[in-house]
């Protein structure tokens, strides 16, 4: 019987800026530079090798390390996961009350409270 793979996400460049956000501090002060250097300052590869005294191999690799580790992160943590749910249910229930729709404010923000793991009585 195969044992269930991990479920993997496809991570664009937008995602690690997200995570770095997220799970940078987690990462090593070297390699949160070079991270930061290539997805947040938009370096290339010489460029960054150039300010580190790596070879562009070594920052590649650096790279890719990185973002397999946010990656492994947001898999076992989902922070941005959670956070994109509870902007989309914020606005659901935004856009419920605007059109008038009570019932379904409600149930928008009991989803949003179920995401912030609220239950009734914690709600004051």
């Amino acid at each position: 019987m195969k044992e269930p793979q991990a479920r993997q996400l496809k991570s664009s460049h937008t995602d690690i800026c997200l995570w770095l956000d997220y799970y940078g501090d987690f990462l090593s002060e070297r390699q949160l530079q070079i991270m930061t250097y290539f997805f947040a300052d938009d370096l290339s590869l010489a460029e960054i090798a150039d300010l580190t005294g790596l070879t562009r191999q070594g920052v590649h690799e650096q790279v890719r390390r990185g973002a397999a580790r946010l990656e492994a992160f947001e898999l076992r943590l989902r922070l941005a996961e959670r956070d994109r749910e509870m902007s989309k249910r914020l606005q659901d229930a935004r856009e419920s009350l605007q059109h008038g729709e009570s019932e379904k404010t409600m149930r928008a923000l009991d989803a949003l409270e179920g995401l912030l793991g609220l239950r009734g009585d914690e709600r004051n």
